[in-house]
């Protein structure tokens, strides 16, 4: 009887990250993860003393990116009905941002915790060369900062090079930060046309179109390396 009800339990936990089919709705749902790029995989799986790998696995030094360690991975659903308006806290010490990257929506505000011990200038770069410069925030105060451009944008201070954080903007977005391997679910959708988008600040984004239809759940499953991100920006 024990190993039966232990049977069932490891049963139950293997289904738990299948959504439930809702009538009407619909879902998105799967895995993100980050791995190297393929040539680095393969050299690593050979194992032949370059140093890439032990025992077919990359072998990441200090000067390497574990992909398989990242914590600021987005999964993003495009949706055109969304209204903007989310807020956003971000804090800056003496040495960092809280976060390095945000996917945000088109319209969403950015507020601006000045934790550090001098006064901050912030500024919004776009790809387009534009910046905007806002006013001063003096130590242990906060300034709100609203995002109108869309593309990947950099938020960034005049006085300290190390404040920097990464913006990825759309209208219609909605967005999950992950780490490498995790879980994400987009549930409860109405039946229609979607894109969806996996992003990492230092690798790019992978964009796919997605029909959803009423009582259907569709699984993704997406993994971010440079290599996909240039064969998917290849793709028609």
């Amino acid at each position: 009887m024990t190993k039966f009800i232990i049977t069932i339990l490891i049963f139950l936990s293997a289904c738990s990250s299948t959504p439930e089919i809702v009538p009407g709705k619909g879902a998105i749902y799967g895995t993100i993860s980050a791995e190297s790029h393929k040539d680095i995989i393969a050299k690593a799986s050979k194992d032949d003393g370059s140093g890439y790998g032990i025992n077919g696995e990359v072998t990441f030094t200090k000067e390497m990116v574990n992909y398989r360690k990242l914590k600021e991975l987005y999964v993003c659903l495009i949706n055109p009905y969304l209204k903007s308006g989310k807020d956003h806290l971000l804090i800056a010490d003496d040495d960092k941002m809280s976060h390095r990257s945000l996917a945000i929506t088109r319209g969403d505000k950015l507020w601006v915790q000045n934790n550090s011990s001098k006064v901050l200038t912030f500024f919004l770069a776009g790809q387009d060369d534009s910046i905007q410069v806002y006013s001063p925030v003096n130590p242990g105060k906060r300034s709100v900062i609203e995002v109108e451009q869309e593309g990947t944008l950099e938020l960034g201070s005049d006085e300290n090079e190390s404040l920097i954080t990464t913006l990825f903007s759309r209208a219609g977005l909605i967005s999950q930060m992950h780490s490498s391997g995790d879980e994400y679910i987009f549930k409860n959708l109405d039946p229609g046309q979607y894109k969806i988008l996996f992003w990492f600040w230092r690798l790019g984004f992978i964009e796919k179109n997605i029909t959803i239809k009423a009582g259907e759940n569709i699984k993704l499953n997406q993994v971010l390396s440079v290599d996909k991100i240039m064969a998917n920006k290849n793709d028609p």
